[in-house]
């Protein structure tokens, strides 16, 4: 009896050490985004997340490559040789990244960030390979250790900031090495990480010191790509940081100039908000109607207004000048409201003046949930650099939808304007025939539809002479009801005074938009005779800033990149077509679990309006559903249920289906409510099917060691699973991008649906050795 606890004891190590490793990597995956977020531009950073993840598959696919050659060898070997590394991976990862000068050499950032992955991967697969028999428990484990860091990832990077983070990380990973090494009674090993954690432990609660290291953000500071390395080139030198704030949603600093008029606020060394000198009078910033985004609030009725984006508070005192009583100012960031709210004394207090009310969250939630109407909805330049968790950022692309353009037009009062300052011609192009398509599709006759909007350059006549006429910043103004004439001449004389164009204004058409007014050309051939993907975007495909009709360079090279390492694994592994055949099984589990995952996240983005939360709520209700799964899977019902049918592989792809099906109805059903509300009643949506997610993969290796009955191929099934989760992962953005969301996630349920009528795993003989 004695001897029987003493084994149970020793299993618990096993799996809290399966519980802490997947815990240490789900948030070391967070905090590498997050730093590559701030250092690369926001095309780069799912490339680079990627590549590194990678390495979780190839670490599975290198310990299959040991066992077969060294026969003598056993997982327990290598289990103990590199626990003790998977912590200092971590610090060593993170600390070359971030204290090293900035490498435009963008596939070492790869490779260094892919160390820990692939550390991860072998230590996890070895662990899978010792207890091949607890299977369901061990996925079990991983799984919640992941969920919860998907929780934990939020609070942790809020509380104590990015380096005392990764410190936090590493302490978790630590933690899953002491197990293993408790598990397999090596005392040496237990006690020198244990002096490793004590070290750790105290540099965390000398908070001083971290933060102190913290400072030394030398890829930041020397990476000319970025806002900081471009004032340098400019009149404005930058004179230093004053203010810095990094949290799970982005790193925020405030940017001291030559400029005594203003400080900057940067979001992920990318986004610029400035943060205006103001005393409280007015009459201190007339100097600002001289600013084209000033142009929105120079006519007609201004009494109320709402701004999506206020950032540091420019666009609030533009609303002020043109005499707007009541704005309701709407900015996602938490750390630009700290920012603004910290330099009170230099901007007069802006967002606690009298009759500006600010709100944190998203802009298209808010208006999905306002009962107001506004004389005046301004967005100016709403975008980020930011890439939440792996995949494109799609919160502030949301508010550029089809859908979206549909609510600001509700909320507009009678004669309310709805206005846009963009980048340039690719995205103004969108904003306007995405504007042209609503009011179409409202009843506003296709000869008239013009009447309805002015676009301005927001580069002066004497840019625009010296780079030929170059469209730059340009601010295009929606009204719900036709511009006057007395309209368009105030806003004529305005832009004269300022020195600027008008590029299109009701009798000034010109191009394409002259061919709409006369008819001579319906919507659908506007966007076919554009030269770049100009269409108007939905919320089921949301990318706006994807102008190309081909996917972005950066997601092609992850999927031919994945592609080509399976290739190479193929051809020196896969020799025996039944051994190809029972590879397929985790490939396609690899695939389709990212096809189901990534899109759900992004659908649910938008219901729950933050993207951060949205990452946590929806990846944890997920993970948590698939680990029960999973758990069920290794009980007396589960493996009758799995033993001698594939019929679980058809449940899941009819209960994802069925999920799809109804998620719209419910979240639109459900919109009003609060979030936590709204987070049960996502957990509950995605329970069922996850539950039935969680049961393929242990299945799989409980049934490939029935048919091999040889334990060592396990991590080569563990590294294809990783490797395909890649693969799968930039296929989801493909097909979402292509097709929409609903395409991706039916299209996981068709490959679950393949794997069940093709059946890789079915009982039979295949060879003993790959």
């Amino acid at each position: 009896m004695v001897e029987i606890n003493v084994q149970k004891k020793s299993r618990v190590c096993l799996y809290s050490s399966m519980f802490f490793m997947g815990l240490s990597l789900l948030l070391y995956e967070v905090i590498l985004t997050r730093l590559f977020s701030v250092i690369l531009t926001f095309n780069l950073v799912f490339f680079v997340v990627s590549f590194s993840i990678l390495g979780s598959g190839m670490g599975g696919i290198w310990v299959y490559k040991v066992l077969k050659e060294n026969k003598g060898r056993s997982a327990k070997e290598i289990l103990i040789k590199f626990a003790m590394w998977m912590p200092i991976s971590i610090l060593w990862a993170i600390g070359l990244i971030y204290f090293l000068p900035f490498l435009p050499i963008f596939t070492i950032y790869a490779i260094i960030g892919a160390v820990p992955f692939c550390l991860g991967g072998i230590i996890i697969s070895c662990i899978f390979q010792e207890k091949e028999n607890k299977s369901s428990k061990l996925y079990l484990m991983d799984l919640m250790g992941s969920a919860i860091g998907s929780l934990a990832a939020i609070p942790l990077m809020n509380r104590l900031g990015f380096m005392g983070s990764v410190v936090v990380i590493s302490i978790l990973s630590l933690l899953a090495s002491m197990l293993i090494y408790q598990y397999f009674k090596e005392t040496k090993r237990l006690m020198a990480m244990g002096i490793g954690l004590l070290m750790l432990v105290s540099g965390l609660i000398q908070g001083d010191v971290i933060k102190g290291i913290e400072k030394n953000f030398n890829a930041y500071y020397s990476n000319s790509t970025k806002i900081i390395g471009y004032l340098k080139k400019t009149d404005e030198k930058p004179l230093g940081i004053s203010f810095t704030k990094w949290d799970a949603i982005s790193r925020t600093d405030v940017i001291e100039t030559t400029n005594r008029n203003e400080k900057i606020i940067v979001t992920d060394g990318g986004g610029a908000a400035p943060i205006i000198k103001f005393n409280g009078d007015l009459k201190s910033v007339q100097y600002l109607k001289k600013d084209v985004n000033y142009i929105p609030f120079s006519f007609g009725k201004n009494e109320t207004a709402l701004v999506i984006g206020s950032g540091g508070g420019k666009d609030v005192l533009f609303a002020l000048l043109g005499g707007t009583e009541e704005i309701h100012a709407v900015e996602i960031n938490t750390s630009t409201i700290e920012a603004v709210n910290y330099f009170k004394d230099f901007n007069g207090d802006i967002y606690h003046r009298p009759g500006v009310e600010v709100h944190n969250q998203d802009g298209r939630n808010f208006i999905e949930n306002s009962k107001e109407r506004y004389d005046n909805i301004y967005l100016s330049m709403v975008m980020t650099n930011a890439i939440e968790n792996t995949a494109y950022s799609l919160s502030e692309n949301y508010i550029y939808t089809y859908e979206a353009f549909q609510k600001y037009f509700e909320h507009l009062s009678e004669k309310g304007k709805l206005s846009f300052m963009m980048h340039s011609s690719l995205d103004l192009t969108r904003i306007v025939n995405t504007g042209i398509k609503v009011l179409l599709d409202q009843g506003i006759p296709q000869e008239q539809v013009t009447d309805y909007f002015v676009i301005i350059n927001g580069a002066d006549k004497r840019h625009q002479n010296m780079h030929r006429e170059e469209i730059s910043m340009p601010l295009v103004i929606f009204k719900k009801q036709p511009f006057t004439k007395e309209e368009i001449n105030t806003i004529k004389a305005e832009v004269t005074k300022q020195n600027r164009a008008m590029i299109h204004y009701p009798g000034g058409e010109d191009g394409l938009y002259q061919l709409i007014k006369e008819k001579k050309m319906n919507f659908e051939e506007l966007v076919k005779t554009i030269p770049f993907n100009a269409a108007p975007i939905t919320d089921s495909k949301p990318f706006f800033y994807r102008y190309t009709k081909f996917f972005p360079t950066e997601i092609l090279y992850v999927f031919l990149g994945g592609l080509l390492v399976w290739l190479g694994i193929h051809k020196k592994y896969l020799t025996r077509l039944e051994n190809k055949k029972t590879s397929t099984y985790f490939m396609g589990l690899g695939v389709a679990f990212m096809l189901v995952e990534i899109p759900m996240i992004q659908k649910m983005n938008l219901y729950f309006g933050n993207p951060s939360m949205t990452f946590s709520v929806v990846l944890f209700s997920i993970l948590v559903s698939c680990g029960i799964g999973s758990g069920f899977s290794g009980t007396r019902i589960g493996r009758k249920f799995t033993a001698h049918s594939s019929a679980y592989l058809l449940s899941i792809a009819i209960m994802i289906t069925i999920t799809q099906l109804n998620m719209d109805n419910m979240m639109e059903m459900t919109n009003h409510l609060g979030f936590m509300k709204k987070t049960w009643i996502g957990f509950i949506m995605i329970f069922p099917m996850g539950l039935l997610m969680g049961v393929a993969f242990p299945t799989g290796l409980q049934k490939l060691k029935e048919i091999y009955h040889d334990k060592d191929m396990i991590p080569f099934m563990w590294g294809i699973n990783g490797i395909f989760s890649v693969i799968g992962s930039t296929l989801a953005i493909m097909v979402s991008m292509k097709f929409g969301f609903d395409a991706a996630i039916y299209t996981g349920a068709g490959i679950y649906l393949l794997l069940y009528l093709f059946n890789p795993l079915k009982n039979g003989r295949c060879g003993k050795h790959i």
